[in-house]
């Protein structure tokens, strides 16, 4: 066996016990807490700081520094915050006087505050009333502009017949083979006691039998009575007056109409005026009216119609030329109160002059060919139909004549009350929308100041159109709404309405009035709807409707 000897063993243990310290001092520094105790190699011992402790030490001294940098910066700030205090210090002097001053200002304010409250509070109440005019009207404007009606309870479309689409009438009856037989179909009721003539929709003249309706292209026409006091109308060959200058006329059948019609031809020279005809004598007082018309043509460019009025014993009391391209000459008679000329399709003019009588006497009426200037040339010729001369203020349809002077009578289209009208009695809770078309073509305000064309007969107010001078009026009570309108006018959509509160509205040509009165006589009754003439009115109407109830503004607006 080996062995090592006494110094060596020595040696190799004390490398052991030096290497067994420095392992432990080792792991008291860096594991060890605070101050720690090492051996050294002599065995003496040695106390120092762990690594954790000069770790924490070395932190400290860092947040130091930045505390005593911050303290630095702090000291900086604090001496300028107490310049700056010192400069609001006396800022805060000034402005303690200027509040004083603004607490005056205040005072007053608060008095100006007060009454702007009040005005605020005024005006608070305006904007509520105005948003809700206007929150009315932007929904008007942003809601459908209208909407078709319901189908009314009553329907007259006084198109072509009298027949009812709806409503209440005796049903039509037809008499074959000696049996009465009644039919399906029911109709409005229509009077006139003699026959009449009128332009049908295809421009052609006809003539309508007793109680025979005429219907235009604008509906039902409604004429009141009137006279045609020029003798032998459909006659040219009897025609009293014509000048002896026409060498050459003729009765034909002409124009559109396909009237009887006189055709003459100057054949003489010097001829500066030629009678085509003068009307049977109508007897006046001042302030009646007299209206001459007919239909004429001529190629003649150069001449023109002289419409003529005398009286007494010949004296002219007033004339107006009408030219043969649809102008109206002048005429400085104050006498003469209207004029027109309208070209037709087929060449002719339709003239009209009424004149009002400035004195009592005996009248007449007069046509003449006339030059513009000089006289008229040889081979001239004119064409005149539908001569006719009325004690009247509005020309009327065309009334044929023989040997003395005819009447036509006037005319009414009427409706049965029950079932129709919408209330028994006048005074009775009720509601209702009445619509119809209407063109008033002719009109001069009567001596009573106005024309009632359509009412409710029997009831003590129900008047559902009344023309007046310049404005259409309706009436439950003693009076009632209107609306402004110039005479004449075209077809246009009429609308009233009746609320249950008697509220009468009326709707026309983009206007609107309203009126509440109770009526007249509570108690009256209706007999009948009548749609009627006048002697100062030509009229059409059509499609008369009633609904037995209020219809919305859009209904109303929808109405055609």
């Amino acid at each position: 066996m080996a062995t090592l000897d006494d110094d060596l063993a020595k040696a190799v243990t004390e490398g052991f016990r030096l290497a067994q310290n420095d392992i432990i001092n080792q792991d008291l520094i860096l594991s060890g807490t605070g101050d720690v105790t090492v051996t050294l190699a002599d065995g003496s011992k040695k106390t120092g700081p762990s690594w954790t402790k000069l770790i924490a030490a070395a932190t400290a001294a860092g947040t130091s520094a930045a505390a005593a940098k911050t303290s630095e910066t702090n000291a900086l700030a604090s001496k300028n915050a107490a310049a700056q205090s010192a400069t609001n210090a006396a800022t805060s002097e000034g402005n303690a006087l200027a509040s004083k001053n603004a607490a005056k200002t205040s005072e007053t304010n608060a008095k100006t505050s007060e009454t702007n409250a009040k005005t605020s509070e005024n005006n608070a109440k305006t904007s509520e009333t105005n948003a809700a005019a206007s929150l009315a009207a932007a929904q008007l404007l942003t809601s459908v502009p209208y909407e078709a009606p319901p189908f009314p309870d009553v329907w007259v479309p006084f198109n072509d017949d009298m027949r009812l689409l709806a409503g209440f009438a005796p049903y039509d009856k037809q008499t074959i083979s000696g049996q009465v037989l009644e039919l399906a179909t029911k109709s409005a009721g229509f009077t006139r006691s003699t026959t009449a003539t009128y332009i049908d929709k295809s421009g052609v003249l006809q003539t309508a039998d007793i109680n025979e309706p005429r219907y235009q292209r604008d509906g039902l026409l409604l004429e009141g009575q009137s006279t045609n006091y020029i003798l032998n109308s459909d006659d040219p060959s009897k025609w009293s007056g014509t000048a002896a200058s026409f060498g050459t006329k003729s009765t034909i059948t002409d124009g559109a109409t396909q009237a009887k019609t006189f055709d003459g031809v100057i054949n003489t020279t010097g001829v500066n005026n030629a009678m085509v005809v003068i009307s049977s004598v109508i007897t006046c007082s001042a302030g009646d009216f007299i209206t001459l018309s007919c239909r004429f043509k001529s190629a003649y460019t150069d001449g023109f119609m002289l419409f003529r009025f005398d009286a007494p014993s010949g004296t002219n009391q007033g004339q107006v030329g009408l030219m043969f391209d649809g102008t109206v000459g002048n005429t400085t008679s104050t006498s003469i109160v209207d004029a027109t000329n309208t070209p037709g399709p087929d060449g002719y003019c339709y003239g009209t002059v009424t004149c009002r009588a400035p004195v009592d006497g005996s009248y007449v009426g007069r046509i003449y060919f006339m030059p513009k200037s000089g006289t008229i040339p040889v081979g001239s010729e004119v064409f005149v139909q539908t001569v006719q001369c009325e004690k009247n203020a509005v020309p009327t349809s065309y009334i044929p004549t023989g040997s003395a002077a005819v009447t036509r009578a006037g005319e009414k289209a009427s409706l049965q009350p029950s079932g129709n009208v919408g209330y028994q009695s006048i005074g009775d809770v009720f509601s209702r929308t009445l619509a119809f078309e209407i063109a008033v073509n002719r009109y001069v305000t009567p001596n009573v100041g106005y024309a009632d064309l359509v009412r409710v007969a029997g009831s003590n107010n129900d008047i559902i159109f009344r023309a007046v001078s310049s404005s259409i009026n309706s009436y439950i009570g003693g009076s009632g709404p209107s609306v402004a309108i110039t005479y004449p006018f075209g077809r246009k959509v009429y609308v009233q309405s009746i609320e249950a509160d008697n509220t009468n509205t009326m709707y026309f040509d983009g206007k609107k009035n309203s009126r509440t009165l109770a009526p007249t006589n509570p108690a009256s009754k209706p007999t009948s709807i009548d749609i009627q003439s006048n002697l100062n009115v030509v009229y059409h109407i059509r499609n008369f409707r009633i609904w037995h109830r209020v219809l919305t503004l859009n209904q109303i607006n929808g109405l055609r």
